[in-house]
């Protein structure tokens, strides 16, 4: 488990960075924090990283998916907007991709289709400017 205290924008992006080069086609990421804490700007900063246009990338609530060309194929699933009877329906596994990375916004209402594998990133807000970030696995304690 890795915690970084305090960071601004800046360091999200190198945050990002770091964290590319730990993924791998089939990773899952799980993505956890309040409105506005800084998910979507974490995967803005991750697809440019693994080789894609950042300004592609937008917030999934209405879509529910977007999905961004890069080194790997990027599937960005915000499941915010969705109840739990809808969730169960999404074909959450289609986007689960062995030749690609899937990031997952709102994962807590994944229910049973939590995979077995996975990192999680946690947003916590601090203030305008900055967040704390703590990255972890699902092997982490």
């Amino acid at each position: 488990m890795t915690i970084f205290k305090n960071v601004d924008e800046r360091k999200i992006r190198d945050i990002s960075k770091e964290f590319a080069a730990m993924i791998s086609k089939g990773s899952v990421v799980l993505l956890q924090g309040d409105l506005g804490a800084g998910k979507t700007t974490f995967v803005r900063y991750l697809v440019e990283a693994l080789g894609g246009n950042p300004r592609m990338v937008t917030s999934p609530t209405f879509t529910i998916v977007n999905e961004y060309n890069a080194h790997l194929k990027v599937y960005h699933v915000d499941l915010f907007r969705l109840n739990e009877w809808e969730v169960e329906e999404l074909p959450i596994e289609d986007y689960l991709d062995p030749d690609g990375i899937t990031l997952i916004e709102w994962p807590e209402k994944l229910g049973n289709h939590v995979p077995e594998e996975y990192f999680r990133i946690e947003f916590e807000f601090v203030d305008e400017n900055h967040r704390n970030i703590k990255i972890s696995s699902k092997n982490d304690p």
